[in-house]
């Protein structure tokens, strides 16, 4: 399913779980929450999920917005880990600081998702968990590095849990 697919059959849906790959493709490990958007969107889920392909501008989230329970965000951030390393946080328990955890693009992604649940009252009672890999290669290219290509596997169990908690083992905080 190409990304123009995966926005058009967000936008024409109203389900309760949203997947939300960010990044580009075009740098490297920035592109790694759009590949594993692509990895599940190839896997059956449930009828509730939509997979989002939001590419470089997470603020694109708000046409897509329509009062979901669990908004599961998927990116390259940098944390200070090795390379590959992941990354799991629930919004609720961010601390209310300047956002230190960074992805690739303008603005920090906690700070866009602060933004969006100000401004859009319909996120209120959504559960938003991002998901983050530690980045090792952020140039031109359109390659991932082995580092963070080795954890896609990882990644999409780690999504695959979070839709479908009662087989989760991960704990909160927990970076692998």
């Amino acid at each position: 399913m190409t990304s123009a697919l995966i926005k058009k059959a967000a936008k024409k849906s109203n389900k309760d779980i949203m997947v939300v790959g960010v990044g580009n493709r075009l740098l490297g490990d920035e592109g790694i929450g759009l590949y594993i958007i692509d990895n599940l969107s190839q896997i059956p889920m449930p009828s509730n999920v939509n997979f989002i392909d939001c590419g470089c501008d997470l603020l694109d989230l708000m046409s897509y917005l329509n009062k979901p329970k669990k908004i599961i965000i998927i990116d390259a951030i940098r944390g200070g880990g090795k390379p590959g390393e992941i990354y799991r946080f629930n919004y609720s328990k961010l601390p209310t600081t300047k956002d230190e955890t960074q992805s690739g693009h303008q603005i920090g992604t906690i700070d866009v998702l602060r933004l969006l649940k100000s401004v859009y009252p319909v996120l209120a009672d959504s559960e938003i968990i991002l998901i983050g890999v530690e980045p090792k290669m952020l140039e031109l290219s359109t390659d991932l590095s082995q580092e963070v290509k080795e954890r896609i596997a990882d990644v999409t169990r780690l999504v695959i849990e979070e839709i479908s908690p009662q087989s989760s083992f991960w704990r909160e905080g927990e970076k692998t």
